[in-house]
């Protein structure tokens, strides 16, 4: 259920606009190299554009519940 309550939209679009300067802060992002037979951490530069393309694609995949940002629970799993 989304509150119509202007308190609790404040609460979520501050808590995006969070998660966004999270994103944005990024100047890398951590992937898996198979090296030799085996993964490894490598760590990959990281654009602004590149951060926001990331931020839009997943800011969908959380829903606000009382002013915080979580993963949201899908239903089939």
């Amino acid at each position: 259920m989304i509150s119509k309550s202007p308190f609790k939209q404040d609460k979520c679009a501050e808590a995006k606009a969070k998660k966004k300067a999270q994103y944005m802060s990024r100047k890398s992002k951590t992937t898996l190299k198979k090296v030799d037979g085996k993964y490894k951490k490598v760590e990959v530069p990281i654009s602004e554009a590149e951060n926001l393309k990331e931020f839009n694609r997943e800011i969908g995949e959380f829903e606000c519940v009382n002013g915080k940002l979580k993963i949201k629970q899908d239903p089939n799993d």
